[in-house]
């Protein structure tokens, strides 16, 4: 009789190395069962129980194979057999749906299991200030309306990732507070389900920047000239200021999951208060909306909406308009003086800018010398001096979005037992 435990056990080990066949592949792209037992250091036999399991699943399949140019003279083969044949990571049966929103827009995503975009969807709206529940009747109509697409090969999709402007508590999904849209104490996924059949895996609710801060992370480890980073800032600036950290390769969550919150760094003892209740945070002498005012769009922002006023205000910018000049200095000057602290604090590899500063990002050029040191991205650009010993900085290249669906992806591919029965 088995011990009790030992079944679950046996289930997590298979579980474990599923996910490390799925890992391996995605990471090459492909590989032949000979590359994929030296990288995983599974035996053959259990390999290739795995490999056929994760094919009727359809998470694995066969490379096509590329046409051979004719050759005169073949090689001598080493030895007799069939050529290996390549696998590759498949995943084209299922799908993650992905939901951004922010105060004025909302972006919503398809995205099959090995990373390929399937339908990507965007509108422009006014959200309601203080009432989650008529913002998640919108937000149903919209992915509704997603459903009854046409997606590209009709895959299923087995869960949904919400992005939001928010801190999320990391054991429930709860967003305590959303300063930017009058929420306090809100249950994103249970007011969803509430209206709608959620799919078989559920719903993630993560925060909008630990995501985008993920996606920039993972751009980075595989580019082969920063493969190396293990340590990084992320700083936005869109909806309020935002930011995370990834440290020793891990995202810094703290206990609750309310981690790097540089929008509510204190940076002026008794200066004004702040909606979180704090005073002379980051967010009321460098925001969003103090940026948009100190330029004269406050109009602009009312009439379009933040993100289109965020915009004016660097096409202004760069046009050298005083008021949008004098707007962008005021805010860079703090922004600079915390992201400075920030580098004694963390020492970052590298620094990555979102929102409306990556459109900026030149002004964060004298960042302090790191213990690290780095040549200056902008050396070969002609922008700042030519080399520098201080962490890199440059603009994201991806959202909040990407990042999350990233996130799902990955953990759903590490742990792929519950798509077995998806």
């Amino acid at each position: 009789m088995d011990r009790p435990g030992e079944s679950l056990k046996s289930s997590d080990v298979r579980d474990h190395n599923l996910g490390l066949v799925l890992a391996s592949l995605e990471k090459a792209g492909s590989a032949s069962r000979t590359q994929l037992a030296e990288t995983t250091g599974l035996v053959r036999g259990a390999l290739t129980a795995l490999i056929a399991e994760l094919i009727e699943v359809g998470l694995v399949r066969t490379s096509p194979v590329d046409p051979k140019p004719v050759e005169v003279t073949p090689p001598p083969r080493a030895r007799a057999g069939r050529p290996q044949e390549k696998l590759e990571l498949d995943g084209s049966r299922l799908a993650v749906l992905g939901v951004q929103f922010t105060p004025d827009r909302i972006h919503l995503c398809v995205v099959d299991l090995a990373g390929r975009s399937l339908l990507r969807r965007e509108l422009a709206f006014r959200a309601p200030y203080g009432d989650p529940e008529a913002l998640v009747a919108i937000l149903v109509e919209q992915m509704e309306e997603v459903f009854a697409s046409k997606i590209v090969g009709s895959p299923s999709i087995v869960q949904w990732v919400f992005a939001v402007p928010a801190p999320v508590f990391t054991s429930t999904g709860v967003i305590p507070i959303a300063i930017d849209l009058g929420w306090h104490d809100v249950d994103l996924a249970r007011l969803v389900s509430d209206r709608i059949g959620v799919p078989r895996l559920g719903i993630r609710v993560v925060n909008d920047a630990n995501a985008a801060t993920y996606a920039e992370f993972n751009s980075l480890w595989r580019n082969p000239e920063t493969a190396g980073v293990t340590d990084l800032i992320y700083l936005k600036s869109d909806t309020g200021i935002g930011g995370g950290a990834i440290v020793a390769g891990s995202i810094l969550l703290g206990a609750n999951g309310f981690a790097f919150e540089p929008g509510h760094v204190s940076v002026v003892p008794d200066g004004i208060e702040c909606e979180c209740g704090r005073r002379g945070c980051l967010v009321t002498v460098a925001g969003p909306e103090r940026v948009v005012s100190l330029a004269g769009l406050d109009a602009y922002a009312v009439d379009n909406g933040l993100e289109a006023a965020l915009q004016e205000v660097v096409r202004r910018f760069r046009a050298s308009e005083s008021a949008a000049v004098a707007a962008v200095g005021e805010a860079v000057r703090w922004l600079r003086l915390v992201l400075e602290n920030l580098v004694v604090l963390f020492e970052p590899q590298y620094i990555v800018l979102g929102g409306y500063l990556a459109e900026i990002v030149d002004e964060f050029s004298a960042l302090p010398v790191p213990v690290h040191a780095y040549t200056n991205p902008w050396a070969t650009s002609g922008s700042g001096p030519e080399a520098s010993e201080r962490p890199p900085a440059s603009s994201a290249a991806l959202g909040a979005l990407d990042g999350a669906i990233l996130q799902a992806r990955h953990d759903l591919l590490s742990s792929p037992g519950p798509l077995r029965t998806a």
